[in-house]
């Protein structure tokens, strides 16, 4: 198969959707696909301007596919970008279309919008910030890049779910497959006896659930004054003073950034729970990370953490608001035998996440869906 992927986010490995796009797009080449995949530089209009990015975007993605589909022969065009709307638009009525047209989410806009009108209210699209007045709502915009396409691949049943209820596809034409965890992280030896230390990894955004995270997490560190909190990942801006009251500082660690992976499975060894009262995620990486190396989760129901066995897999947060994350850490810390055993189910449940198999998953649904276009558009196979 020819392929030509485009991305709205940066290729860099160490950031969660370009590590998936990367590796799905190398995984392919390794099965013998020709794949070339563009990130936001390679298409953007004006990209020094800084009002209008989602707009420019979606006008240099239908600009830019038509150059490439009119220069090379490509059997499938992959968007792994909601403004790939005003291009599945228009190519997918082009008359004697030749190439099939997929979405591979690493989010759905839609559901992410959705969940945060929900719990946050009218926010920017960065889901931290007040809502402008030149934030208009692009939901129906961005449901043409769902709906406009021959198939829609999730990362998550969560995701798939929402796109099958609201008719973007069915349920032949809309798959989940799970993100994979990278080899070093499956079959790790490690002991699942820890300190008591809850932990934190991600940006410090709203739509991570924080504002639940300071709450809450001030309880359980007054209340259980033999517990450590680790936030990871949060950014050099990031002050505890504005968060956390000053007797709770020495018990409070910040990491702001890690590069290496081996100190980031280190991290994860060191806390006995991790917390992720997301208000959305496609899948959460750092769900399976932590489980991967030993740690018990608690998590919302989105994600992966969707549709996971409450108190044996995870312990699931059946919505975003306080005290719920308190009162499922407070459970964990007061019950080791559940905490070990949800440790060991989730380290358990992880070890089947390998990129080969995702991999293979992705290239027969690709297949199966270009050889049912070619046979409907009366085009013969180029694979």
């Amino acid at each position: 198969m020819r392929i030509l992927t485009l991305s709205n986010c940066p290729l860099v490995e160490t950031q969660g959707s370009g590590y998936v796009t990367l590796n799905f797009c190398e995984g392919l080449r390794r099965r013998g696909h020709e794949v070339d995949v563009y990130a936001p530089e390679d298409y953007e209009l004006c990209p020094t301007w800084r009002k209008a990015g989602a707009y420019r975007r979606a006008i240099g993605i239908l600009k830019f596919v038509r150059d490439k589909v009119n220069s090379k022969p490509y059997d499938i065009v992959e968007f792994y970008c909601g403004e790939s709307w005003l291009a599945a638009s228009v190519l997918s009525k082009l008359p004697k279309r030749k190439f099939l047209l997929v979405s591979h989410s690493n989010g759905l806009e839609t559901h992410f919008r959705e969940n945060l009108n929900k719990h946050i209210g009218n926010v920017a699209p960065d889901g931290c910030s007040p809502r402008k007045w030149y934030h208009f709502n692009q939901q129906a915009l961005y449901a043409r890049a769902f709906t406009h396409v021959d198939g829609v691949v999730t990362v998550s049943d969560f995701d798939c779910q929402f796109a099958l209820a609201n008719k973007y596809g069915d349920a032949e034409h809309v798959v989940a497959i799970n993100n994979p965890l990278p080899d070093d992280y499956l079959g790790i030896e490690t002991n699942f006896k820890r300190q008591s230390v809850v932990g934190y990894c991600g940006s410090w955004l709203a739509c991570k659930g924080t504002d639940i995270i300071v709450n809450d997490m001030k309880r359980v560190l007054t209340e259980f004054p033999q517990c450590k909190f680790v936030l990871i990942g949060v950014g050099a801006d990031f002050h505890k003073e504005k968060y956390f009251g000053g007797e709770l500082h020495e018990r409070i660690e910040i990491v702001s950034f890690v590069e290496s992976k081996q100190r980031l499975r280190e991290l994860y060894e060191s806390l006995a729970i991790l917390v992720a009262p997301s208000i959305y995620e496609s899948f959460g990486l750092v769900v399976t990370e932590a489980m991967a190396c030993g740690v018990a989760v608690v998590a919302t129901k989105v994600g992966f953490a969707y549709g996971l066995q409450h108190e044996e897999e995870v312990m699931l947060l059946q919505e975003p608001h306080s005290p719920l994350l308190y009162e499922a850490v407070k459970r964990l810390l007061d019950d080791e035998p559940l905490r070990l055993r949800i440790a060991v189910c989730g380290y358990n449940l992880v070890q089947s996440l390998h990129w080969s198999l995702a991999v293979a998953r992705l290239e027969s649904v690709y297949q199966d869906w270009l050889y049912e276009f070619k046979r409907s558009s009366g085009h013969t196979t180029s694979y």
